[in-house]
Parts: C-alpha cells; sequence; structure tokens
C-alpha cells in the first residue's frame, strides 16, 4: 500500500480513446504523481464523473 498521498492533492484528468478503429470510446482517467509520476487514480466514462471524482481527490477538508 502507498499510503495516504501529501497535501495538497493534485490531480488531472487524462483522455483515452480505447476500443478498435470501427468503434472507438473515450474513457476519462483520473492521474496523479503520488506514490509514483502518472499513478492512475481511477477511470470514468464521462469527463463529469471524472471531474467530480477530481474534486473529491483534492478536497482539502480530508487532511
Amino acid at each position: 500500500m502507498a499510503g495516504k498521498p501529501p497535501y495538497p492533492r493534485e490531480a488531472r484528468i487524462v483522455a483515452v480513446k480505447k476500443g478498435s478503429t470501427e468503434k472507438t470510446v473515450t474513457w476519462y482517467e483520473l492521474r496523479a504523481d503520488h506514490p509514483k509520476p502518472d499513478t492512475l487514480i481511477s477511470e470514468h466514462e464521462t469527463e463529469q464523473e471524472a471531474q467530480d471524482a477530481k474534486i473529491r481527490y483534492e478536497d482539502k477538508s480530508k487532511e
């Protein structure tokens, strides 16, 4: 287990195309640099879900 990341937490949303060339879908990954650079935190079907997860991840009240 990597442990809790330091605060303030910072994350970014990355759009990723998945699927075959005929049937491509876009997923949104939440990534952070803890415990290692470009660590995958979560995957989401919509950008809004990813944005909500980013807000929860960066919430300073959880310090």
